[in-house]
């Protein structure tokens, strides 16, 4: 953070019980000299187990709500996350900056994923707006707010969509980031896409795209999580224009394929 080349009005670090040296190193930083305040909360407010759902998303969310306290959030502003283990360029924020002053109707924003250790494109669509690294306009955020669940980060993406903001991949930056299912494996987000009310024939796609890219144990283990739930009709989602929304994925992305050619 302190090698952005954009000043940062508050930064919000929600420490949550870790036992790494974590807190305690936290208490020996200075602020950086590009962040004009700097808060960390010292809260265990969960168990100690690690859990991407809804466990992640109360803590991103005490964040934001940390932020709201002190600030008032502007329709202009912009508000983000940014994971612990994820790493952005220094003309990060700058690059995003710029793409909502050029595009008054773009709500939220990342820029190209790569994943840490390798610097491989991830295998996810290009123009997937990573969750771990993204920023909402102020406006955004207020209309259609962040919603907490399995999936925040996409349910919230989608949510913005039907309100009818845009959700855009941003060229000119990049982040690194831990690979996607590394921690909490690919049977939750299988299980996650059948909740969001995503179809069979999308979970298969998913399932073809790792076979393409041979990670046949984890296209098998994303197909496990999804058809696991969806054969003994797990709940899904109470949202109906959400869960209308994922349900009606791959016609929407065959619609933008052709309109854009």
């Amino acid at each position: 953070m302190a090698a952005q080349d954009h000043p940062i009005d508050i930064w919000v670090i929600v420490e949550n019980g870790s036992t790494d040296g974590s807190r305690e190193d936290l208490a020996n930083r200075s602020v950086p000299k590009n962040v004009r305040e700097l808060v960390v909360l010292n809260e265990d407010t969960e168990s100690g187990d690690y859990a991407l759902g809804a466990k992640y998303a109360r803590i991103v969310n005490r964040g934001f709500e940390e932020i709201k306290t002190r600030t008032d959030l502007g329709a202009e502003d912009l508000i983000g996350i940014l994971d612990a283990d994820s790493f952005p360029d220094p003309n990060y924020y700058s690059t995003l900056s710029a793409a909502f002053d050029a595009n008054p109707r773009l709500g939220i924003a990342s820029g190209k994923s790569l994943d840490e250790g390798s610097d491989k494109v991830s295998i996810h669509a290009a123009d997937w707006v990573r969750g771990s690294c993204r920023m909402w306009r102020g406006q955004c955020m207020l209309q259609s707010g962040y919603t907490i669940g399995p999936s925040a980060d996409t349910l919230s993406l989608a949510r913005a969509e039907i309100d009818g903001w845009e959700a855009k991949v941003i060229d000119g930056t990049l982040f690194r980031a831990r690979e996607v299912g590394t921690r909490s494996k690919q049977r939750y987000y299988g299980a996650s896409a059948y909740f969001r009310g995503n179809t069979p024939a999308y979970a298969m796609l998913r399932f073809a795209k790792f076979v393409g890219y041979g990670r046949f144990g984890d296209g098998y283990d994303y197909l496990a999580g999804y058809f696991g739930d969806y054969l003994k009709r797990a709940p899904r989602l109470e949202d109906v224009p959400l869960r209308e929304y994922f349900g009606s994925y791959i016609s929407r992305k065959i619609s933008r394929r052709f309109s854009r050619a």
